[in-house]
């Protein structure tokens, strides 16, 4: 399947063209290219118009990197247990205690996934923090503006260091 990239770039076009002739600004067009936003019905055709080339072709291309939903989105599908994507982590958890998700109802459902991140992400973020010294100091750098705004005299006392 074409992409939008792949026709824009055959008709020696950028995407600051295409966004200034759609009237619409570069990221957009580039969140919209990459199927980070969706388009709707009238932008495929103004974006048909400007490509030369039919609507179904553009609607087409649009969707070779469909628009990715609020729900995958979520703050969520970042989260690592023991080096695993939560969902694959926990996916293999319940495999491993011969749990069918399936057949389980909403309820059992989110329970199970509360009784496995209880039991698992102290120990991942833990283990994060053990091998990523930028991210502790970052952690330690945010603590540390968090205490300055909150309470002004603690720049005063910065030497100060609580073992």
């Amino acid at each position: 399947m074409t992409t939008l990239a792949e026709i824009r770039k055959s008709k020696q076009l950028t995407m600051v063209d295409i966004a200034a002739q759609l009237g619409i600004s570069q990221g957009y067009y580039s969140n919209l290219e990459r199927g980070k936003r969706p388009f709707n019905d009238a932008l495929i055709k103004k974006t048909a118009k400007v490509l030369g080339v039919p609507v179904s072709t553009t609607r087409e291309a649009a969707q070779a990197h469909p628009h990715e939903s609020h729900t995958l989105k979520s703050w969520m599908s970042s989260i690592r247990i023991n080096g695993l994507p939560l969902i694959k982590a926990f996916h293999y958890y319940l495999e491993t205690h011969e749990i069918n998700a399936q057949t389980l109802d909403d309820a059992k459902l989110k329970r199970k996934m509360k009784e496995f991140i209880e039991e698992n992400i102290g120990y991942s973020i833990l283990a994060e923090l053990s091998e990523n010294k930028a991210l502790l100091n970052h952690v330690r750098e945010i603590i540390c503006t968090y205490s300055t705004l909150l309470n002004p005299t603690m720049q005063n006392n910065k030497s100060k260091n609580i073992q």
